[in-house]
């Protein structure tokens, strides 16, 4: 069987938490192309734009240069089908480039598999990708030049003029993000609360926590009686914070079993339920992989199915179980030497 590796699944249970407000960003304006064929996607990658950066300080440094905030895409260039796509069906596209380029100035983090990198280059990328939690290729994601993020994208069957549209207008929520904070730094109490979740902008899993935490923990300062009906959900996006942070670290440390302790503990002390159980289930259910603890993988996945065995984290736990199977059966046929 194939181990289920921790890191993704703790990605995933990021991406899978509620946001604080509704994105500012609008829906694609324009009627959508259909969309790709994976199997007539370019056999190889497309060498990129001379306007997308691979190194991230240049980037930085001309962005602040340009009084203009980053464009990050992170691709899987020669072995995900839809990252070639991506590029050269928009990312590479002039209607594309030229409008982004208006906000932005654009920066490439690769993760090839079988084309060699600069060791920099793929030391950056790979800081990059556990600083901002990328768990799936094509994601894009643009920050300011503090480099906290404000919005999140990937690709869409749109005309490279209609998606840079939509990127452009994440810019705009950068601004509405400062003004929200800029009055909540002379207002008192829930006021300041309210405004302060206006402003901390939506974004998937518990990367507010990770870049917007002076906020979270504001918000939860100032708003005892939860007028807003946020503190809740800021508590929960630090506990997130907290809980990962430490699996990464018993998990560099081969701590496997003080993993399942922590694991345990931050399912019964946050109360969790539904898919947030489940892929806090799969976290424990890594760990049994890597223990060898045969019975304990089964276990916890048939729990994960259990629960709910139409949402993804169970469709992963029956897949681990079916191969698991498929493999036991196989040792049985197998002829006896």
């Amino acid at each position: 069987m194939k181990a289920l590796p921790l890191s993704l699944a703790i990605g995933a249970a990021l991406l899978a938490q509620p946001l604080l407000r509704a994105q500012d960003t609008p829906a694609a304006p324009e009627a959508e192309l259909p969309l790709p064929d994976l199997a007539k996607a370019p056999e190889s990658p497309e060498t990129p734009h001379a306007a997308w950066h691979t190194d991230y300080q240049a980037a930085l440094a001309r962005a602040k240069e340009q009084k203009k905030h980053l464009l990050i895409v992170f691709t899987g260039s020669d072995w995900i089908p839809l990252c070639r796509i991506y590029d050269r069906d928009i990312l590479n596209q002039p209607e594309f480039i030229d409008s982004a380029s208006e906000h932005y100035v654009l920066v490439r983090m690769d993760y090839p598999k079988k084309t060699p990198q600069p060791p920099a280059v793929a030391q950056q990328n790979q800081l990059f990708m556990r600083a901002y939690r990328i768990s799936a290729f094509p994601t894009l994601m643009v920050t300011d030049l503090e480099g906290r993020p404000y919005g999140v994208n990937g690709y869409q069957p749109v005309t490279p003029a209609n998606y840079a549209k939509v990127i452009g207008a994440m810019r705009q929520s950068a601004t509405v993000r400062d003004q929200y904070f800029e009055k909540a730094a002379t207002a008192t109490g829930a006021e300041k609360a309210s405004l302060l979740t206006k402003g901390v902008p939506n974004l998937p899993g518990n990367l507010s926590a990770r870049y917007y935490r002076p906020q979270l923990e504001e918000i939860i300062a100032h708003d005892p009686q939860d007028e807003t009906g946020k503190v809740g959900k800021c508590k929960r996006l630090l506990a997130d914070v907290a809980y990962s942070d430490k699996m990464q670290e018993l998990e560099s440390k081969v701590e496997w079993s003080e993993m399942l302790t922590v694991t345990d503990a931050y399912i019964a002390e946050n109360g969790l339920q539904g898919a947030e159980r489940q892929q806090a289930l799969l976290n424990k259910a890594s760990v049994y992989q890597k223990q060898g603890k045969l019975a304990d993988l089964i276990r916890t996945l048939l729990e994960v199915v259990a629960i709910d065995a139409k949402t993804p984290q169970a469709q992963q736990a029956q897949g681990a179980l079916d191969k698991l199977r498929a493999k036991k059966l196989q040792e049985e046929l197998s002829p006896r030497r």
